[in-house]
């Protein structure tokens, strides 16, 4: 069972003692005493003699398991060693405990088992053992300890942990391991020392191959040894002295017998053995053994060995410094220690590479020759590094160890080598070849140089292959800056050499940058090697990075970073400048004479600026232009602002790249590009506060205006032909790309200039519009200029649009900017609304009615053929803009003032009250429907609160020469009234009446586009809660609009709706929506509205001709007067259709109609007119079933009704006996006075007056036909008391007199008897008196005729 021959099986997995002993600590533990375990506590002494419990005493199960121990087949052994396990698991310890004897006896026997599965299953048995146990292995302990030490220091590492664990699990406290120890400790060596004195045939008794036998016997003596020499390093190696003050008098008598115990058994196995003996016979045979053993031991592999290793080396070679000439030193130590260093310590970098100064410290002078062992053992420790697989840490122990002992090589030269230049040779040998050649050249990515060449093709190339990580870069560039700073201390004649060395070396890599395959990567090194310059030396009192290494860098590299032109070049002047100052650093540019006094240093550098850097850092634009503007900004310096800033504005106005010219070079955008650049560059620096330069001069945005940019920028916004280049520009002087972007490089007027002319760019394209509305807009926009745009033809169509594209580019980029200007209450508010009108004129051109009339749009027959794909540069302009807007959100919106939105919301309507009115182009149906949705996008952006949308809606809807044609709002006292247009009703002309319609088509769609609630009832969509309810109705009925309802109503019909069919059914839908108290306030406003217009406008149509029994939208249609036709309309919806209004709304509407019939001596005759049509109405639902009423009674319960007539809806109900009364009343009072009324002849009286009240009465008796199988029937739709039903015969009575006296009068009307309204009055009072008095009619019966 895997057999482990050789010595090298037995190094692989055998440890020594002392790194056994130091691998028992549990981890945080101090490495004092037995795994560092201290204590006072002892386990019961056991007794002498263990009393032998009968084996037939025992658990069956575990007899048998126990004899089967005795097997030689490993497999049994496994099996009831596993089954042992789980019984000890599954027993009680009282049980257990019985067995500890003859367990005992096996388990000695198990130890030295030759298979190592059946060693480590023996442990882990012991631990299912002692955990059952516990306590109850006391009395066993002693005679188990010996065994159980040896154990743990089995050269198979699995056994001797599994060994290791079994203990712990006996004594889980290390005090209790550690005092076990001292109470076993002369059972410990006993055992031992009988393991010293086996023999290979006394461990089987059974026939056991020899070679078996062989190595079991060296694994026992081998461990034996291992566990004594570990025991004694515990007990006697003072680790016992470190207890508690308050332990060392009770633990004095036990420390003293337990070190003698130890001392006298080590004596006695010393002295008996013949493993010590021999060996210490003779001291010189011992050195000469352990010399080249302990020397000899650097080809230890185990890692895990490597600190004990050092440990020993170290120590023997302080103690026995002759001890190297009893072994070949170069052979045995030298050869294995570079082979060592070459593999990479075998994997022990971290504890290996701390220890090599202290090796090479302990090497004695004569035993090497060290001139050629220093440059082989640094090129062996260079060569072990492995930096692709190493880890930070081994990085970082590496180069701490590469210095320490270049920095020991260095600083020794003179002890090395005796003579004075041999010693100076080796030096600079040593700073040449390792650290020029070998260590700053693999940090630059560079390779190993063989010789003194300095770049090669070759090199670069092997450049190429290197793929270091970042953590080994950079600990190899911290090494080089340390070494550096420590030559520079201890060894100056070798730092001038060096550092020149290094210097040529970058300019080398700057000079040659095509050849070099990895340049980006060599600049990068050189960039952080000066960054760690500065993190690493100190700033006072050591200027040598700056004097020795940077400015002859910068000096004599700085033309080939000019041509160069690369991003990474400039970034290491800027990295430069940061970290020494510009004026350090690059004052010696321009003039090379060294000045030593600052006034001269700055006088240079202030040339330098000038003359080098402002023309290399603004000409043209290519990929190192945002980093040479960022080095441009950086030398600025804050005591010459103004000065260096003048410069830089000069050199960019006098290249001529501003202005109008016949030709403009690519070369010129590329420059305005990199000054738009430049300026976004001082924009984000000024936001973030990053211009560390520039504390007080350049630090606001008024610092770095100037009269130069500002012609500039007024240049480039009035050139004819502009690029992308110029519109980045003029956005970046500008500013305000975000909203809190408030950074303007310009002056306020040439902010204005600028603005004025992007206005005039987008309103240039709406004087060439199709549509009259957008040429309309452009007088809102710029007043009398207007007709100097309109007039101006001379340029191109395709011009125009190009300039308004370009205006569109800077304007989308600088929106913001417009709050620098917000007093302008004309120019802001212009500008924006141009955007507004262009995106819509964009919308009317691409709707596909344009399309459908076969129009043709923005063509211009001079441009159309040159146009192309651009045809329609409007849809493309249109799309950007209308994309744009969208995406500007509410934070713009609300940044304005109200001055702004109030202008441009004027503007706006304005505009689209025109194209209403005036486009013809399409149909007056959809130029509704667009124009409803500019307004619905008006209200969305502009309008920030309730408030706000009903003035701009206000603004809408004011009247005009076409609009209102029935109803006009006014106000007065604060409150929103409405006047009739008597004289407007009977004067229509055709053109007033063609837009009125369009309008009414317009509002129309924009009432079912934004609801009745904010249009007409005046409120938001979502109504307050129910407590504020009172505020709510108070501010909101304030901006209702009932005359719009009734203007609609009385409408009647347009194109593309009606007032039947899709006004009235969106109104009341939303009322129905609204709270009680809201949809009654707007009801009435609208019935008060229509029944005033209907009284005053005399109503032409009589009711006696009106099928008022059968009422349908038919029916209604015939009613001429349009008044009159709305108001029942309405009454039909809400009183029968919708039934939004209850009984007792009825109630109060005809307890107010009676009122007004009769408010003074004298009948109201226009009223007694109208009354009859609304009775139609309104008596039917006075006597309807309650289901519906009952219905609706939790709704009324929802409203708190807080306005002055809540309280009456309050107390009213459905059957309040005094109203009902009223109603009754009246009727009679009606009845009586059509019976008193003088006939026709008697001059008292006219035809029309007795025909008004016959209708009166008429119309409260309402009846309904009811068809059935082959019949009809006639439903009475109320009931009547006996005096009116007595009256009701009687007015019969009277027009059958009257009837019967006009016919023998034989008085013609018309060449009729009587007229046909009298003939339709007596019809209905037949029907009436048949219907409701049909049994008193029995009775009479001779009344009919």
């Amino acid at each position: 069972m895997g057999k482990q021959k050789g010595e090298a099986a037995r190094s692989k997995n055998r440890p020594s003692s002392s790194s056994l002993a130091a691998s028992l600590l549990p981890p945080g533990v101090p490495s004092v005493g037995f795994g560092g375990y201290l204590g006072s506590s002892r386990v019961d002494h056991a007794s002498s003699s263990e009393d032998s419990v009968p084996f037939s005493d025992t658990d069956s199960e575990i007899a048998q398991n126990l004899k089967r121990l005795g097997r030689k087949d490993p497999t049994t052994k496994l099996k009831a060693l596993t089954s042992l396990s789980v019984l000890f698991k599954q027993k009680a310890s009282e049980e257990i405990v019985q067995i500890v004897p003859q367990w005992s006896f096996e388990y000695k026997k198990l130890l030295h088992d030759y298979n190592r599965e059946v060693r480590r299953a023996t442990h882990e048995t012991m631990s299912s053992l002692v955990t059952a146990i516990r306590r109850g292995l006391a009395p066993h302990l002693k005679s188990l300890m010996g065994p159980w030490w040896f154990s743990q220091f089995d050269p198979t590492p699995e056994v001797s942990q599994a060994a290791r664990h079994s203990f712990e699990a006996a004594f889980p406290v290390s005090e209790r391991r550690l005092d076990a120890l001292m109470l076993c400790v002369k059972e410990i060596f006993l055992y031992l020392d009988e393991n010293l004195k086996l023999t290979p045939q006394a461990l089987s008794d059974k026939a056991t191959p020899l070679d078996e036998l062989e190595d079991m016997h060296q694994r026992v003596i081998s461990s034996s040894l291992l566990a004594a020499a570990t025991l004694v390093d515990i007990l006697l190696g003072g680790k016992l002295q470190c207890l508690d003050d308050e332990n060392i008098v009770s633990e004095q008598k036990n420390l003293s017998k337990v070190r003698t115990t130890t001392i006298s058994s080590a004596e006695n196995m010393f002295s008996q053995h013949k493993y010590f003996l021999d060996f210490l016979k003779s001291k010189i045979l011992c050195m000469k053994v352990t010399s080249p053993a302990i020397l000899g031991a650097l080809q230890e592999k185990d890692a895990s060995c490597h600190f004990s290793m050092w440990d020993m080396i170290l120590n023997f070679s302080r103690k026995f410094p002759h001890g190297w000439s009893h072994c070949n030193a170069q052979k045995v130590v030298l050869n294995r220690f570079l082979h060592f260093l070459r593999n990479g310590c075998y994997g022990s970098k971290q504890t290996s590479y701390p220890v090599l100064t202290l090796f090479l410290e302990s090497i004695p002078i004569e035993a090497v020759a060290w001139e050629h062992f220093v440059f082989e053992f640094l090129q062996n420790l260079w060569a072990g590094r492995n930096p692709q697989h190493s880890s930070a840490a081994d990085s970082s122990a590496f180069f701490s160890a590469l210095k320490q002992c270049f920095l020991w090589v260095l600083y020794n030269s003179s002890r090395i080598s005796t003579e004075g230049d041999v010693s100076d040779r080796l030096s600079l040998k040593l700073v040449n070849d390792i650290l020029s050649k070998l260590l700053w050249r693999d940090y630059l990515l560079l390779g190993s140089a063989e010789n003194d060449s300095r770049l090669s093709d070759e090199s670069s190339a092997r450049g190429i292959k290197y793929t270091y990580p970042s953590s080994y870069l950079q600990a190899s560039g911290r090494c080089i800056v340390e070494v550096l700073s420590d030559i520079f201390l201890n060894k100056y004649s070798l730092f001038n050499p060096l550092c020149t060395s290094f210097w040529k070396d970058c300019l080398e890599i700057l000079q040659q940058r095509e050849r070099l395959i990895k340049f980006h990567e060599h600049v990068e090194q050189i960039v952080g090697f000066f960054v760690l310059l500065d993190e690493l030396v100190p700033s006072k009192g050591q200027t040598w990075p700056l004097d020795c290494l940077a400015r002859p860098l910068v000096t004599n590299s700085f033309h080939a970073i000019k041509s160069t032109d690369t991003p990474d070049v400039v970034r290491l002047l800027s990295v430069l400048s940061e970290i020494f100052g510009p004026v350090n650093i690059f004052s010696n540019i321009a003039n090379t004479t060294d000045s030593s006094d600052e006034e001269s240093k700055m006088k240079n550098f202030l040339q330098a600026f000038n003359d080098v850097f402002i023309p290399w850092c603004l000409d043209g634009n290519n990929r190192s232009s945002s980093l040479k503007l960022d080095l441009l900004l950086a030398l600025i310096q804050e005591e010459y602002f103004i000065d260096q800033w003048y410069s830089i504005i000069s050199f960019a106005t006098e290249q001529q790249i501003f202005f109008e010219t016949d030709v403009q070079t690519s070369q010129s955008f590329d420059q305005i590009e990199v000054l738009a650049l430049l300026f976004e560059k001082v924009r984000e620096r000024i936001g973030s506060n990053k211009s560390y330069n520039l504390q007080k001069n350049g630090s606001q945005p008024e610092h770095w205006r100037h009269k130069l940019l500002d012609s500039a920028a007024i240049s480039i916004a009035y050139k004819s032909h502009s690029r992308v280049s110029d519109a980045r520009f003029l956005r970046a002087v500008l500013g305000g790309s975000v909203r809190d972007d408030q950074i303007c490089f310009l002056s306020r007027e040439a902010v204005i200039i600028i603005l004025r002319h992007i206005l005039k760019s987008l309103t240039s394209v709406l004087t060439v519009s199709t549509f009259g509305w957008a040429k309309f807009s452009c007088s809102l926009l710029f007043g009398a200029e207007s007709e100097n745009l309109m007039h101006s033809q001379e340029t191109s169509l395709s011009t125009r649009y190009e300039m308004a594209r370009f205006a569109f580019e800077v304007l989308e980029g600088s929106i913001f900017c417009l709050k620098i200007i917000e007093e302008e209450y004309t120019l802001v508010p212009s500008i924006l609304a141009a955007l507004f009108i262009i995106d819509w004129e964009s919308s009317m051109v691409s709707s596909p009615a344009c399309e459908d009339n076969g129009i043709e749009f923005c063509k211009d027959a001079a441009d159309v053929s040159q146009l192309g794909e651009e045809t329609y540069p409007m849809l493309t302009l249109g799309r950007k803009i209308s994309a744009f807007r969208r995406k500007m959100g509410q934070a713009f919106w609300t940044s304005l003032n109200l001055g702004i939105l109030s202008r441009l919301g004027n503007i706006l309507v304005q505009t689209i009250r025109f194209a209403v009115f005036e486009t013809s182009e399409l149909s007056s149906d959809r130029v509704a429907d667009l124009c409803s949705q500019w307004v619905l996008n008006v209200l969305q952006t502009i309008c920030h609160n309730h408030t706000q949308l009903q003035i701009l809606l206000d603004n809408l809807l004011t009247e005009g020469e076409s609009w209102p044609f029935w109803v006009r709002p006014f106000f007065h006292d604060k409150s929103r009234l409405a006047s009739l247009q008597y004289e407007s009703v009977h004067i229509f002309k055709s053109p007033q009446e063609v837009r009125h319609a369009r309008f009414v088509s317009f509002v129309d769609k924009l009432i079912s586009s934004l609801g009745a609630s904010k249009l007409i009832v005046g409120i938001p969509e979502t109504p307050h809660s129910m407590e504020s309810s009172s505020v709510e109705i108070a501010s909101s009925y304030s901006f209702s609009r009932a005359w719009l309802a009734a203007e609609m109503l009385c409408s009647w019909k347009w194109q593309g709706g009606s007032a039947l069919h899709s006004f009235l059914p969106s109104l009341i839908s939303n009322i129905k929506s609204e709270t009680l108290s809201h949809g009654i306030l707007i009801m009435t406003s609208i019935i008060d509205i229509l029944l005033d217009g209907a009284v005053m406008n005399g109503t032409r149509s009589r009711w006696i001709f009106f099928d008022a029994w059968s009422l349908s939208d038919d029916e209604v249609e015939k009613i001429q007067d349009n008044f009159l036709r709305a108001l029942v309309t309405f009454l039909l919806s809400i009183y029968v259709k919708d039934k939004i209004w209850r009984k007792c709304d009825a109630l109060a509407f005809f307890e107010r109609l009676t009122n007004v019939l009769f408010s003074s001596a004298t009948v109201n005759r226009p009223y007694l007119r109208v009354v009859p049509f609304i009775l139609s109405v309104i008596i039917p639902a006075l006597f309807r079933s309650s289901e519906y009423e009952q219905s609706n009674d939790d709704d009324l319960l929802r409203y708190d009704l807080v306005n002055k007539r809540s309280s009456e809806y309050k107390q009213s109900n459905d059957d309040d006996p005094l109203r009902y009364d009223l109603v009754n009343k009246s009727i009679l009072n009606w009845l009586q006075t059509a019976i008193s009324c003088h006939p026709v002849g008697s001059g008292e009286s006219s035809d029309e007056d007795l025909e008004d009240w016959f209708q009166l009465v008429l119309s409260c008796y309402p009846l309904r036909m009811m068809e059935k199988v082959a019949k009809y029937e006639v439903e009475l739709q109320r009931d009547i008391s006996h005096p009116e039903s007595s009256l009701l015969l009687s007015l019969f009575r009277k027009y059958q007199k009257l009837y019967e006296d006009t016919a023998a009068s034989a008085i013609l009307v018309n060449g009729e008897t009587i007229s046909k309204s009298m003939q339709m009055i007596g019809a209905k009072l037949t029907a009436v008196s048949v219907g409701y008095c049909w049994q008193e009619f029995e009775e009479v019966t001779g009344l009919l005729y």
